[in-house]
């Protein structure tokens, strides 16, 4: 019987570690135009035999990114920016608006993030409900930088 367990919890064990959901990743190069970057996931594969192995680099990973509003009809300070643009003061560190705050992510190489896998396929992503039309789920391929994080 104790055969059959171990077969069992290896089984799933393979099954388990075989769905990618949520990982961290290191940033290697990141395009700032088009919003994707290339990183080097910081969980390793283990096969089989328990051996473990580096994933090889994912590229072209989109970033996903936040669209702020100014709720209010007044002007807005936000204080502590430092930034060469027509709208900032840079003696004060501030700046004015009353359009939506369209802010896009930055990483630089060696940045901590974290990725997500879609359930299903991206590849055919679109405004409405879609059908992936693939058997693909929690790929690598479907990866998605969710977000930084600060190491200490």
């Amino acid at each position: 019987m104790a055969k059959e367990t171990r077969f069992f919890d290896a089984f799933g064990r393979q099954l388990k570690l075989s769905i990618h959901t949520f990982a961290p990743a290191r940033v290697i190069t990141f395009d700032k135009a088009k919003q994707e970057a290339t990183i080097e996931l910081l969980f390793k594969s283990v096969d089989q035999g328990g051996n473990a192995e580096s994933y090889p680099p994912l590229e072209k990973v989109p970033v996903l990114g936040m669209r702020y509003e100014v709720l209010e009809a007044t002007d807005v300070t936000v204080e502590g920016l430092k930034a060469d643009a027509v709208d900032v003061n840079g003696n004060e560190s501030t700046f004015k608006t009353r359009e939506p705050l369209l802010m896009a992510p930055f990483y630089k190489p060696d940045d901590i993030v974290f990725v997500a896998f879609a359930e299903r396929a991206l590849d055919n992503l679109q405004n409405r409900p879609f059908d992936p039309d693939s058997y693909r789920t929690h790929s690598l391929v479907d990866a998605v930088i969710i977000g930084g994080y600060q190491l200490t």
